[in-house]
């Protein structure tokens, strides 16, 4: 991934997975992404459909509904975990009690929300991303830095 942050295009070089069963949101949510700079891959309305994207495609980040149609998206987001890709959850709904227990420190945005809400959310999580990688390539604890 290469991370470019351009005031204009703040997600150039990105690629993000959505995952969202509402049509206009999915193409909403598409829209504010390409206009970042980010190439977008999906959406993707199933969690079937998620879950192979997430397991096979090239990732930088990934923005989930906590459900699509009646099942949430906890087995994508396990997966994005296990690859060490970047998420956060984008939903009208709060999280489930067990996904709040699984993923206890996750983002989660509330629709409706505005593009640059949705790509500040993104940009900061890719910036997180990137520290602790260039952390854990140097070999510093994240948990040592003050």
């Amino acid at each position: 991934m290469v991370l470019n942050i351009d005031g204009n295009r703040p997600l150039s070089g990105t690629r993000i997975l959505i995952a969202e069963d509402e049509f206009l949101i999915a193409l909403d949510m598409e829209a504010a992404f390409l206009e970042a700079g980010a190439e977008v891959v999906g959406p993707c309305a199933t969690v079937i459909l998620a879950l192979e994207a997430a397991s096979n495609e090239e990732l930088s980040l990934a923005v989930l509904d906590i459900r699509l149609g009646q099942e949430t998206t906890a087995r994508i987001g396990d997966r994005l975990t296990e690859r060490g890709i970047p998420f956060y959850f984008y939903s009208a709904q709060a999280l489930p009690q067990e996904m709040r227990r699984m993923y206890s420190g996750a983002v989660v945005v509330s629709k409706p929300a505005t593009h640059q809400v949705l790509i500040g959310a993104a940009a900061s999580l890719l910036m997180v991303s990137k520290d602790q990688n260039r952390d854990a390539a140097s070999g510093v604890s994240p948990r040592a830095v003050h």
